[in-house]
């Protein structure tokens, strides 16, 4: 059977969503737990998979310049090939499926427009892919990943 989150459970996620570097002294607190519930909540929750990694965020000075999502079309079964080669362009950040018109969507970070325009060129020579839409994002007014 399939364990489920408890509110104590959602809240440290949240709490380590914020700052994965946490103490757990400072969870523990938070939840009104001891230090060791704590641990034994945050490793079950690690091998049930709900917690499958701890990340850094890069900051507004780190990240790159311009980002764009690129709306990809694909020719019959070839999208497996299509994923793999977006996956081999280091500026793609990440790669989507989705339903519609479209099959895909890569995100796509440059440092300059440029850089940017090489990217889409590459990403339009891929074989299999039938057509492309892109879009430039001009800002993030929020983001809760």
């Amino acid at each position: 059977m399939k364990r489920r989150l408890d509110d104590i459970d959602r809240r440290l996620i949240a709490r380590l969503q914020q700052n994965a570097r946490m103490p757990i002294a400072a969870l523990a607190r938070d939840v009104d737990l001891s230090r060791s519930a704590v641990q034994e909540r945050l490793e079950r929750l690690e091998q049930a998979k709900f917690i499958v990694g701890y990340t850094v965020q890069l900051g507004k000075e780190a990240r790159s310049l311009l980002l764009a999502e690129v709306m990809i079309q694909v020719e019959q079964k070839q999208s497996a090939g299509v994923v793999n080669a977006l996956h081999k362009i280091t500026h793609c950040a990440r790669c989507l499926a989705i339903s519609g018109e479209y099959d895909l969507i890569a995100e796509i970070a440059a440092n300059t427009s440029e850089e940017l325009d090489a990217v889409l060129d590459q990403i339009g020579a891929i074989p299999g892919i039938k057509r492309t839409s892109s879009a430039i994002i001009l800002s993030t007014k929020f983001d809760r990943r």
